[in-house]
């Protein structure tokens, strides 16, 4: 089965985030200190979701046809500046 890999950053700051849960199917990784992820995914179609308590989810349609690299997605935060 390939992984799909990736980092996880803040979307204006670009700081990697730690501990954002990423899943595909039944799959589910969590991210490191440096924003890193890397997860199992099947062939074909599929989602990948990405959520963590302080900022708003992402979900994602990926074609899987091999393991791949999928480069940095961006979560914005929660927090609003007032």
């Amino acid at each position: 089965m390939p992984k799909i890999s990736g980092v996880v950053v803040e979307k204006y700051t670009r700081v990697p985030l730690r501990g954002v849960t990423i899943k595909i199917g039944h799959y589910t990784a969590l991210t490191d200190a440096r924003g890193r992820f890397s997860i199992e995914a099947p062939l074909g179609q599929i989602q990948i979701s990405l959520t963590h308590r302080d900022f708003h989810p992402y979900t994602r349609s990926l074609n899987v046809v091999r393991a791949a690299d999928i480069g940095a997605i961006g979560l914005s935060s929660k927090v609003v500046a007032l």
